[in-house]
């Protein structure tokens, strides 16, 4: 079993959400089984714009590569608003990752 972690910054930005990153991790060798856990994250809105929170969504997901199993591809998806029920504020962090392969 190994272990490798990553961190993924999302840049401001308004106007639409949630998003996604994608990263790939590369493992010593070929992994049969992987998973993406959350270490941790850094979120906020941009600049001095102090909102309440309305809706905050962090999720992973791994996927082996089948071409090249010793590649993991990771997918971080991030949104963040108020309780406006719009995008229109623009948002930023980074999600810190672990991800396992075995």
């Amino acid at each position: 079993m190994e272990t490798r972690t990553l961190d993924l910054a999302f840049n401001s930005l308004s106007g639409s959400g949630p998003r996604t990153l994608d990263s790939e991790v590369v493992f010593s060798g070929p992994v049969d089984q992987a998973a993406a856990f959350l270490r941790g994250f850094d979120v906020a809105f941009s600049g001095n714009n102090d909102h309440h929170l309305g809706f905050l969504e962090v999720s992973l997901d791994a996927q082996i590569d089948t071409l090249a199993p010793q590649r993991v591809n990771v997918t971080a998806t991030y949104g963040l608003r108020d309780w406006s029920g719009s995008w229109d504020d623009a948002y930023e962090g980074t999600i810190r990752i672990s991800v396992v392969g075995e």
